[in-house]
C-alpha cells in the first residue's frame, strides 16, 4: 500500500486529502466514495512523487457509473488490476 495525496475541492474550496492504497485506480475510486468532494485535481503518490493530473475528469460521470455496478464485481476488478501492478518503487 502507498500513501496517496489528493488535491480534491470540497465546498467550493481546494484541500488535500490522504488515502493508503495498492493503485492510483483504488486512490481515485476511494475519492468517489466521498460524496462532499466535488471535484478531484490532481493525485500524488508520496514514495515517489508521481503525479496524475486528473483535472479534467468528470466526477459526476464515474460516481454514476460507479453506482451501477455490482460492488463485489468492482473489488475483484480492482484486486486484478492491484495484482498485476508491478511495482517498482520498492525495490
Amino acid at each position: 500500500m502507498d500513501e496517496y495525496v489528493i488535491d480534491v475541492i470540497i465546498n467550493g474550496k481546494k484541500d488535500q486529502l490522504k488515502t493508503f492504497c495498492g493503485s492510483i485506480y483504488s486512490a481515485i475510486d476511494s475519492m468517489l466514495g466521498i460524496d462532499m468532494i466535488e471535484d478531484i485535481k490532481c493525485v500524488t503518490r508520496t514514495i515517489d512523487d508521481k503525479t496524475w493530473d486528473v483535472n479534467n475528469m468528470d466526477v459526476a460521470h464515474l460516481r454514476g457509473l460507479r453506482k451501477e455496478m455490482d460492488e463485489s464485481l468492482l473489488v475483484d476488478a480492482f484486486k486484478s488490476v492491484e495484482d498485476l501492478y508491478i511495482d517498482t518503487t520498492h525495490w
